[in-house]
Formats: C-alpha cells, structure tokens, sequence
C-alpha cells in the first residue's frame, strides 16, 4: 500500500539571505511556518517532517516543528539524500515529497492530483509542468531514490532534480494542469533579498485567506501590481554539480525537452 511521507528540507545556513527560512514572509509567520501550514492542507499526505541538519546551528528547527506540531528528522548536513532515505525507513513510506525550504509558494491546491498521478501510475519521479520555479513539488519512489543514491555522490543531493528527472532511467510523469497558463519563465523562489520582497508583497496584496492562496492567484497578483523580481534571468549561470555551469535559459529548455519524453497528465 502506498504510503507518502512530505519532506521539507530545510537549514539555518544561507549566505545570500541569512536565516532566510526563518524570516516572516507575513505578520508572525515566517517562511517555513507559512509552508508547513499549506502542506496541511493536502490530503494525500501521510505525514510531514522537517528535515534538517544535526549541526548545532539548526537546533532552533526542534522549535519550528514543534510549534507546528510536525516530525522532524535531524541528519547529514549535505547529503540531502540521506535525510529522505532515513525518514522513508522509519515510514517504511513508498515515495517522498520533496519540498524545499526557499520554495514559499509551493502548488498545495495541486498536490492531492499530483500524488494520485504518481502513485496510480507507478511513477518514479513527478512534477508539475507549467508552474514557476519553486511552486512545484516533487514526488520521488523510495526504491528509485535508493537507485539514484547507489549512483551519484550524495554530497551533490541537494540537486535531486538533475539526477532523478531523468526519463531515460527513471518513469517520470508531469502533470499539466489546464487553466493556468505557462509560467516557467517565471520564478517564485526565495534566494535573494529581492525574491523575499516579492513574497510580502504578493501577500500583503491578497485579501483573502493568505494560506490558500492558488498559483493562478498569486501570478495574477504579480501581473496586476506589477510586482518585481518575478520574471527568471534566461542569462543567469546557473551552476550544477562536478562544476558543471549553464545558461538558465539551456537550463530550461533542456527541462522542456525531458517533460515531452516523460509520461504526460492533463487535469
């Protein structure tokens, strides 16, 4: 029976924004508060846990999850990999979602479909396509991260997107969603002082239960107030591991071109 476990893989250390997972993205609630709320929204979840580090400079996350009532795994500082693989055993769960802790503005209204695609079909890797980078949660099979673990260096986990999102070795499937336009070249990731502004205002711009607020809401915010820093630098270098430095916008493209070679979903 399937079994899924959301894993929010978080730290303190952060040199472009510091303790930026801890800083309030709305009155009294910071980043990862807001990000485990709307993750408790989701039904098809089993059980959430944060994980972070065992390093004495993340012991305030012990607070973080307790105060949001959660689990939380403390493990290897930068093997992302093994955090995952350690809070699959003790849940003897079946796929993990991997949420990250920069990513405020994760598709919650779209995970419930999104897990149903993935477990229905067997999947060892899926996503949203579509969506801005950082609104799209990864569901990944227990058995096909223990593949790609015996495979890679686990020191370079923190990159699962480029050694998981790979169709020619693993069953990957993209949901589409219908009515919502294409934003990939858009971005909703927190890295930047800059991104961090962008998220205060889109909340501070939304009148309604800031918890619930949609994908399509939020890029119809930043489109209405001209809200800044939402639009992807295609320039950018963006590095990966073994040194390994690309353009943004190959980056993307090469994104595009393995979602046509991966199982496709439209709901």
């Amino acid at each position: 029976m399937a079994k899924t476990i959301a894993c929010l893989i978080a730290r303190t250390a952060s040199t472009r924004l510091p303790l930026k997972v801890l800083r309030e993205v709305t009155p009294g609630v910071s980043m990862l508060d807001f990000i485990i709320r709307r993750l408790k929204l989701v039904s098809n979840i089993d059980s959430i846990y944060l994980c972070t580090s065992s390093e004495i400079t993340d012991d305030i996350m012990e607070d973080v999850a307790a105060r949001n009532k959660i689990n939380i795994y403390r493990g290897s500082p930068d093997q992302v990999i093994e955090r995952l693989l350690s809070v699959a055993e003790k849940e003897n769960a079946t796929d993990i979602i991997r949420i990250t802790g920069d990513n405020v503005f994760n598709a919650y209204e779209y995970m419930n479909d999104l897990v149903a695609m993935h477990t229905k079909n067997n999947l060892d890797y899926s996503k949203i396509t579509g969506l801005p980078f950082g609104s799209t949660p990864e569901v990944m099979s227990v058995s096909a991260l223990k593949d790609c673990n015996s495979k890679t260096d686990p020191t370079f986990s923190e990159y699962l997107t480029v050694f998981m999102f790979l169709p020619e070795l693993y069953k990957c499937g993209m949901l589409k969603i219908n009515d919502i336009n294409d934003y990939s070249n858009r971005t909703l990731t927190v890295d930047l002082s800059e991104d961090l502004v962008r998220t205060k205002l889109v909340l501070q711009n939304y009148t309604s239960e800031k918890l619930k607020i949609t994908t399509k809401e939020i890029m119809q915010l930043i489109d209405e107030h001209q809200i800044p820093y939402s639009m992807v630098n295609v320039n950018a270098e963006l590095k990966l591991p073994f040194n390994i430095t690309v353009k943004m916008a190959d980056f993307i493209r090469e994104l595009n071109f393995k979602a046509t070679q991966s199982f496709q979903q439209t709901i």
